[in-house]
């Protein structure tokens, strides 16, 4: 009787104690605690976003916090396919197609900054809490209900990078090299032998009219006109990339095609027109110069500005053969950056502004001398050979390594490697050589 007491009281203590949510029928079964629900983040990168590798840490850094949280991150820039999930989603959010763009259940992030980070951390937060569905699997079957979610801005990013010019105000830091990029191919674009050919024999005729006045007006709506169509032919580019500038094998295409057009232009100076050649063909010049002869003989001024519009039209289709290589060039690296649309055409300005200087300077210079110089075979394929040698280098860059442009002192490097090697072969050619 007292072993049995001793058992049912030892049998009592042991239930009381025991855990409240203990069940007995899993008594003896291997205890394993449920873990969290995976929750996948969708991310779309692409090999040309600088902001893309930051976005990644801290995408890292957040799946490290939350071990139920997978980083899907697909390159649009080396997958077709991936761009065309991008364009399907962000049609329905609404959006323009950007990078990085991060979509979690219904919701979607266009670009993210400090504010964006903190409300992406609490949707995963909640997802891990409640389930998300997979974005693409909802828009599929029709399930999505977009929540796009305000983009980030490089406008609210102020702080350590941003300083401040003289007589320019406030500046972002992170976008100095393109400022910087667009006087150095813009300077070199407008050294173009073909362009300073149709000028200075266009103001070559207008002497004889012995008037400052008329060779200012005729020169002034010639080069405005030929900077116009010049914006034209770039905001086409520009246009081209923005559309298609997320597939890589775009920005190869233009990089091989400047890698070509470069080393035609070398090879115009050291074989001046043999072969393929980047000038105004020979058989062009006998209208060029009608056209030019017809201005002397316009009856009014009005006959007179039409005619040098239709000149400049008619010249900037030959000087595209000299040099259309570096708007291609500069447009693509423009696309590279994430900026507002005015933005790039403002590029665009600041570009042709740079482009038609040396043309301005000339103009004035002849005028009020009223010289008559002409450019010299030698001084046309020492240009080309700057030129051509400029824009192999820029274009094997795109090739390999299209991000290095976005560095100052890459740009600043591939001119001054430029001027060096032309400097040193027109040297050894003209000692050695052409004597």
């Amino acid at each position: 009787m007292t072993k049995v007491l001793t058992t049912w009281f030892l049998f009592v203590i042991i239930v009381l104690f025991l855990p409240g949510d203990w069940n007995p029928g899993a008594w003896g079964a291997e205890s394993s605690p449920a873990g969290p629900a995976e929750v996948v983040l969708l991310v779309y990168s692409a090999e040309n976003c600088p902001h893309c590798r930051k976005t990644e840490e801290f995408l890292n850094l957040l799946a490290s916090r939350h071990p139920g949280l997978k980083v899907d991150v697909r390159d649009i820039w080396n997958n077709r396919a991936y761009f065309e999930q991008l364009l399907f989603l962000s049609d329905l959010f609404d959006a323009s197609v950007v990078t990085p763009s991060i979509f979690l259940g219904n919701r979607a992030w266009f670009g993210i900054g400090l504010e964006q980070q903190s409300q992406l951390e609490a949707a995963v937060q909640e997802c891990l809490q409640s389930g998300c569905d997979d974005t693409l699997q909802l828009a599929e079957s029709g399930r999505l209900d977009p929540q796009r979610i305000p983009s980030y801005s490089d406008e609210s990013d102020v702080g350590p990078t941003r300083i401040f010019v003289p007589w320019v105000g406030e500046v972002d830091g992170r976008t100095l090299s393109l400022p910087l990029f667009t006087l150095i191919v813009g300077l070199l674009d407008s050294l173009n032998p073909c362009a300073f050919f149709v000028l200075l024999f266009l103001l070559s005729l207008l002497i004889h009219l012995r008037s400052k006045p008329r060779m200012l007006l005729v020169g002034g709506i010639f080069i405005f006109f030929s900077g116009l169509f010049y914006f034209l032919f770039m905001a086409a580019w520009l246009n081209l990339f923005l559309s298609f500038g997320q597939l890589r094998g775009l920005t190869l295409a233009a990089g091989v095609l400047a890698v070509v057009m470069g080393a035609v232009n070398i090879k115009d100076f050291f074989f001046f027109k043999q072969g393929v050649s980047l000038s105004i063909p020979d058989s062009a010049k006998p209208k060029l110069f009608e056209r030019m002869r017809g201005l002397l003989k316009a009856s009014s001024l009005i006959s007179m500005i039409g005619a040098t519009i239709v000149l400049a039209a008619a010249a900037n289709m030959y000087e595209l053969l000299c040099t259309a290589g570096f708007p291609m060039i500069f447009t693509r690296v423009l696309t590279l950056h994430e900026l507002l649309t005015w933005e790039y055409y403002l590029f665009l300005v600041l570009y042709n502004l740079v482009y038609i200087t040396p043309l301005a300077v000339i103009l004035l210079i002849f005028t009020f001398t009223l010289g008559a110089s002409k450019l010299s075979e030698w001084q046309g394929r020492v240009l080309k050979l700057l030129s051509g040698t400029m824009m192999f280098m820029l274009g094997m860059v795109l090739v390999l390594r299209p991000m290095l442009l976005n560095q100052m002192l890459v740009s600043i490097g591939l001119l001054g490697t430029s001027v060096v090697i032309t400097w040193l072969v027109a040297g050894v050619w003209q000692r050695f050589v052409h004597e």
